[in-house]
């Protein structure tokens, strides 16, 4: 594109107001004394003078830019001119001078304008209507954005997915408006569609943490954990300190029965968060699975000291004294989910299974009757009943 295409295609797209703005500057420059600025059927005109061989001569003057018609817009200026006023016509269309002869009326076209401009030094003073222009489109790339998000927290993807579209296609982050894509597209299951937007999104902005965390959860969703793993490296590498790509890692390392590399990266985010009892309660099964107990145990204390009240965490510390066969230990803890958790089924079945280990057959029996009766379905302890009912018949 030549510099002067490149011109006037800035001109034909920043906002009327702007376009008009910088004809005045032409016109102040040519030597032009503006008296009036007024709007006519939509129509915006200027009145005013300038001085020709020492007469001073009055104008009508109108701003356009394209027209598929630029004769119509001459005869509408002339329906505008008096016969001690002469007409002058702004327009961007490439047209040469001499294009539309008229004794009353004067044409500036698109090269002539672009000549002005460059003769009295003007192609700078575009400069900050294209700033203008590109915070007016960032800002609204923004607000699609916003308006985008609040759809997919209502799980409205249709229209989520509508703002994004809309907002790539305005403004300069693109990146972003495709990650939001990808991220609605997660959200829904869509998982190839998602690692495909994402790593559109990726190309153009290889910075991105949050594009790189949702690719790895893409993956990860997929059963892709090698390529979940190597994006969450990206996003740890590129964070300051990468707790939620740390933390994410962690579990996919766990999924992967990779129990020692998953606690190095839980251990990580303990240096930094030693709150987070929900790493203290990871870190506990990857201990157990590993066969260490002892450390398991510390885990998962650690995990219950922050919230003693944390359902899973006392869960998961009967299934560690159940692995080390102390089951008085786990029966005490199933007391702990019961008397907390009352109305859960699989409470009742755990403390009833301790029971029966205990040989405590007319406890565990209640328990038993306990969780089918508030879950039917529970077959774990209706096989349990039976197996109880013959052992007391024993």
């Amino acid at each position: 594109m030549s510099k002067q295409d490149e011109v006037l295609d800035t001109i034909q797209n920043i906002n009327r107001d702007d376009f008009e703005r910088l004809c005045l500057k032409v016109l102040e420059n040519i030597g032009f004394e503006i008296s009036n600025m007024k709007s006519v059927s939509g129509d915006i005109l200027a009145e005013g003078t300038i001085k020709r061989e020492n007469e001073k001569q009055d104008f009508i003057i109108k701003f356009t830019r394209s027209s598929d018609d630029v004769s119509s817009e001459l005869e509408g200026l002339k329906s505008f001119l008096s016969p001690s006023t002469k007409g002058l016509l702004f327009t961007t269309d490439k047209i040469d001078e001499d294009s539309y002869l008229d004794e009353r009326i004067e044409v500036v076209g698109g090269i002539k304008l672009y000549q002005l401009l460059e003769k009295f030094n003007l192609l700078s003073y575009l400069s900050g209507f294209k700033e203008k222009k590109k915070r007016a489109e960032k800002e609204k790339q923004r607000d699609l954005i916003r308006k985008g998000n609040t759809y997919l927290s209502e799980e409205n993807y249709e229209m989520a997915q509508k703002y994004y579209e809309k907002a790539k296609e305005m403004g300069d982050d693109t990146a972003l408006a495709l990650s939001k894509k990808g991220e609605a597209f997660l959200e829904q299951g869509k998982y190839d569609k998602a690692i495909q937007v994402l790593k559109e999104s990726l190309e153009i902005n290889p910075e991105k943490v949050e594009g790189w965390i949702l690719l790895g959860d893409s993956y990860d969703a997929t059963g892709r954990k090698k390529e979940a793993i190597q994006a969450y490296n990206k996003a740890i590498d590129l964070s300051e300190n990468g707790l939620d790509s740390l933390k994410k890692k962690g579990r996919t390392l766990y999924k992967m029965k990779r129990y020692d590399e998953a606690i190095l990266c839980f251990e990580d985010v303990l240096e930094s968060d030693h709150e987070a009892k929900e790493i203290w309660n990871n870190k506990a099964l990857c201990h157990l699975r590993n066969g260490e107990y002892e450390e398991s145990i510390e885990s998962i204390n650690n995990a219950l000291s922050i919230d003693p009240d944390f359902e899973e965490a006392l869960v998961n510390k009967t299934l560690i004294f159940e692995n080390m066969g102390r089951i008085e230990k786990a029966l005490e803890v199933s007391n702990e989910l019961v008397e907390s958790f009352p109305n859960k089924s699989e409470y009742h079945y755990f403390k009833g299974a301790y029971l029966t280990e205990l040989k405590r057959y007319d406890e565990a029996l209640k328990h038993m009757d306990r969780a089918l009766e508030l879950n039917p379905k529970n077959e774990r302890a209706r096989v349990a009943i039976s197996d109880i009912k013959r052992k007391i018949e024993e």
